[in-house]
């Protein structure tokens, strides 16, 4: 029965690639303790206004829906393969120009208790020039953040 421990609503943010769901596992070993529900959410990247002309002329409006559904069906798949090991999972695709920003609208506007994340590992300048979306959720949200290292399994 969800909500029973300490974390009633647990929030794994995925962006689509192989590094993100590295914290699938940790998130449902901390639901199953604690009767959880898992909260899967990818943040869709829209273009931004400046492109949207182009795309339109180009015909690319149809792409841009498939990749928001392709999202869907990703989020769908991992859903449908966590209910088989009784996790409650609901899934959730956004859209946000700023995914750090948009992940902490999303934990505060649905009283998330615990976001469990994976880094994408970068380091020095990279890290400086890309930023860290794990870094601003975790200056951006009152609730804890397990960050799970991409190299570890």
């Amino acid at each position: 029965m969800p909500g029973e421990g300490r974390y009633k609503k647990i929030l794994v943010p995925l962006d689509g690639s192989g590094w993100s769901r590295r914290a699938i596992p940790h998130a449902v070993d901390i639901a199953r303790a604690n009767g959880s529900e898992l909260v899967l959410l990818h943040v869709f990247r829209p273009p931004t206004a400046e492109y949207a002309d182009q795309i339109v002329l180009a015909g690319q409006e149809g792409q841009i829906e498939e990749l928001r559904q392709a999202a869907q069906q990703s989020l769908d798949s991992l859903s449908s393969e966590l209910h088989s090991q009784s996790i409650e999972v609901k899934t959730q695709v956004i859209e946000g120009i700023g995914v750090a920003s948009a992940i902490c609208d999303y934990v505060r506007e649905e009283n998330i208790d615990l976001v469990v994340m994976s880094t994408h590992g970068r380091t020095g300048i990279a890290r400086f020039l890309f930023g860290s979306v794990a870094a601003k959720v975790m200056e951006g949200v009152k609730v804890p953040v397990l960050l799970i290292h991409p190299d570890r399994e």
